[in-house]
């Protein structure tokens, strides 16, 4: 019975030691605690210490605070949050900038910041931006972008590219490139 008290209370205590790491200003596990009260169903108290860990100058919190907007439905919030963020140069604020601007069409927001995208050596996020005009319909444009994952080597990049590539009718080049991605690393 001991053991099992104290693998229940292990939890317990280890949000404990990250509330008082989060309150002596740790914007890492401020970050941490934020996580575990979303799990948690805590909204409130995610985005308390999702704004602390901002606050104090944790960019990918920044990211996760305008996330938690833009599920909520409060895109504003998240835009300005994101807007910050984006400009710290994190990409996955760029990303959700660039996704809300395709649902409102606004071509300035997509140039803004999908190039910057883009331009990084992150496949990851390029490759989430190709999905995202993927998914707006922009299938030219999802190819140009895929490709420059691909160069990063990512292999998902390849996978998603020979499915347009087969929606186009060109299913020799799809059945090439996915031989290519079968060997390639898969970065997402």
């Amino acid at each position: 019975m001991a053991s099992w008290f104290r693998r229940r209370s292990e939890p317990d205590e280890e949000l404990a030691e990250l509330t008082v790491a989060a309150e002596l200003g740790d914007d890492v596990a401020m970050g941490s605690l934020a996580v575990r009260l979303q799990v948690k169903g805590d909204r409130d108290g995610a985005l308390h210490w999702w704004g602390r860990a901002w606050a104090a100058g944790n960019v990918v919190a920044g990211f996760n605070l305008g996330m938690l907007h833009a599920v909520a439905g409060d895109a504003n919030r998240a835009q300005v949050i994101w807007e910050k963020t984006a400009a710290l140069g994190d990409p996955d604020a760029m990303l959700g900038l660039v996704k809300q601007a395709l649902e409102r069409g606004d071509a300035a927001g997509v140039e803004r910041w999908a190039p910057v995208i883009v331009a990084q050596d992150q496949a990851f996020p390029i490759t989430a931006l190709g999905l995202a005009f993927w998914d707006c319909g922009d299938l030219a444009r999802a190819m140009h972008v895929l490709l420059r994952a691909e160069e990063l080597g990512d292999g998902y990049a390849m996978e998603y590219r020979a499915q347009i590539l087969d929606v186009w009718g060109r299913h020799e080049e799809a059945d090439a490139l996915r031989a290519r991605a079968a060997r390639a690393e898969r970065m997402l």
